[in-house]
């Protein structure tokens, strides 16, 4: 018996980078991807509960540290884990991030295998600690 997939959200404004995302992920896990910060937090509003949130630093409407913010302040959403993947690396925003709860920090242009053997055991962790 397979165990159920689990979710992942994109939140990028960069269609290529949404495609990529995706097309790496979409074997694995059941993934759904947003353009930016407000349609990311509509979807999660409407009731959606990733394992896993991909997120973009810059972004227009919402960027990706006040997306984070709104996050982390939830009590429906604050202990989903959140991967910044950013071209941006402002070393305070970045650090900010980590203030704020992301997992982990990826640098734009990433290597899609790195990546996922780190979303790979950060879902695992997850796992791990929400059966805890």
């Amino acid at each position: 018996m397979n165990p159920k997939k689990s979710h992942i959200l994109i939140v990028d404004d960069h269609d290529a980078v949404r495609l990529l995302l995706g097309l790496t992920f979409k074997k694995q896990y059941d993934v759904v991807t947003k353009k930016d910060g407000i349609e990311g937090m509509a979807w999660l509003v409407a009731g959606n509960v990733p394992d896993l949130i991909m997120l973009d630093m810059q972004m227009p409407r919402l960027n990706g540290l006040d997306f984070l913010k709104q996050v982390k302040s939830s009590g429906l959403f604050r202990h989903i884990p959140v991967i910044l993947v950013s071209a941006n690396e402002n070393e305070e925003e970045i650090a900010t991030s980590f203030d704020l709860g992301i997992v982990d920090f990826i640098s734009k242009p990433f290597n899609p295998i790195t990546l996922k053997e780190k979303v790979k055991n950060i879902l695992h962790k997850h796992r791990r600690v929400m059966a805890d």
